[in-house]
């Protein structure tokens, strides 16, 4: 099984997806056959370090004892309807709810059904974001989603787009440059699934899955993805040619 790690800020928009859809999580104490059901219910800053809480789960301090680090590993299903996973040490009861620290890394199970490649150079993606007319780079592309460098131009300025796991962007477009002319392929509707930092120096990445295209578009995409990957492999093998 392979996994996407996610890490950092990536880690907090993943817990608040699981705050908004109240989704059930697993709770398991290491060491132990202890495993309870439990939500995400908010954050709380402390000593400069930030902290996630859930919802007290019946017997657990009837389990966990004395110990001065709990170990605990936690599963959920997302909203993007992939298992995630992760594992923290330490932690206190606070208001009756588990006040624990912020993982380094959550896993994120890959069950890609597409092949997948690094986007020609100059590839991008034009939507509409709350008004808001975007135009992001795209770093790695499928028939079925693609991974693209999350940050807006609007009037000559920069930011990060405030996405959430689960939201959905219509209208979508993929333009690929050519010196022929560039491609463009149109998906109707796409859905946020993932966050992370894969490329350096960049803001967050935000991985898309096509939910809705039509079928010539996604034969367009095909075409051009295959089309790609055996020029780039011809110029690999033989730059001559």
């Amino acid at each position: 099984m392979e996994y996407d790690q996610i890490t950092d800020n990536a880690i907090k928009k993943v817990f608040e997806s699981l705050i908004k859809s109240k989704i059930l999580i697993k709770l398991r104490l290491s060491g132990t056959n202890y495993e309870q059901l439990t939500v995400l219910t908010g954050f709380r800053r402390k000593l400069n370090r930030t902290f996630f809480l859930l919802g007290y789960p019946d017997g657990f301090k009837e389990t966990a004892g004395n110990k001065d680090a709990w170990e605990i590993d936690f599963e959920f299903t997302g909203p993007d309807k992939i298992p995630y996973s992760f594992s923290t040490t330490g932690g206190e009861i606070y208001q009756n709810q588990l006040c624990l620290p912020f993982p380094d890394l959550v896993y994120r199970n890959q069950r890609r059904k597409f092949f997948r490649l690094e986007a020609p150079e100059g590839t991008t993606v034009e939507f509409v974001y709350r008004q808001t007319e975007c135009r992001e780079h795209v770093v790695d592309i499928s028939v079925g989603g693609a991974l693209i460098a999350m940050v807006c131009q609007v009037e000559e300025k920069r930011h990060d787009l405030p996405f959430q796991i689960g939201d959905v962007l219509e209208d979508v477009e993929l333009v690929f440059p050519a010196e022929s002319g560039e491609t463009r392929v149109k998906i109707k509707k796409a859905v946020v699934v993932r966050f992370d930092q894969r490329v350096p120096n960049t803001a967050t990445c935000c991985g898309l899955e096509f939910i809705e295209i039509e079928q010539s578009q996604v034969n367009t995409l095909t075409e051009f993805i295959y089309k790609f990957q055996r020029n780039r492999l011809r110029n690999r093998l033989r730059p001559d040619l």
